[in-house]
């Protein structure tokens, strides 16, 4: 279920995910703009301040953190790489990150902030694979054989099922917990 709600079987190419990136980042900006009246500068202390008091914005915050966990996990499925894998990795890694930078301050960045010099590194690395690697885009998981020319590569079809329908076939003929009656 979780392969459908956050797009785990989705693909997504390098410019799609590049431009739904940008347009998720300009329109939250703009929605910052438009309720506190400021742009974020060199200080955002008062408009951390007025940000934390907008109800609509920690609400349009939460949702665009969701958006872009969506979007990294279509663009690592196009890459290749197992995404509920990759992306828990990711997270547990900031985690890590950000206690070791609040329990030992030295090891962070500077004084202000939560994070050390080495997740700061994957975390930039990371979404630089993200945007540049390039995608399999058509390569279909569940056939190890390989395809037929004839298409143009981009519309093709496979008659293999797919992964995620064979693992559901699989479970409603009881091959999933054991004993089936």
């Amino acid at each position: 279920m979780l392969n459908y709600i956050f797009g785990f079987n989705a693909r997504m190419g390098r410019l799609a995910f590049f431009f739904c990136t940008l347009v998720v980042g300009l329109g939250f900006l703009m929605l910052v703009y438009g309720i506190t009246g400021n742009v974020p500068r060199g200080r955002t202390d008062v408009l951390l301040a007025q940000a934390s008091n907008s109800p609509a914005l920690i609400f349009s915050f939460y949702g665009m953190l969701v958006v872009c966990f969506m979007l990294q996990s279509m663009r690592v499925r196009d890459i290749g790489w197992d995404p509920v894998c990759v992306m828990a990795a990711w997270i547990a890694l900031m985690v890590l990150d950000r206690a070791i930078a609040g329990r030992f301050p030295e090891y962070a960045l500077t004084y202000q902030h939560t994070a050390t010099v080495v997740g700061t590194a994957v975390n930039g690395v990371m979404n630089l694979v993200l945007t540049f690697w390039p995608g399999n885009g058509h390569v279909d998981e569940a056939s190890p054989l390989p395809r037929e020319s004839g298409g143009d590569g981009m519309f093709e079809r496979s008659g293999a099922p797919a992964a995620a329908g064979s693992r559901v076939a699989r479970i409603a003929k009881g091959e999933f917990g054991g004993k089936t009656r």
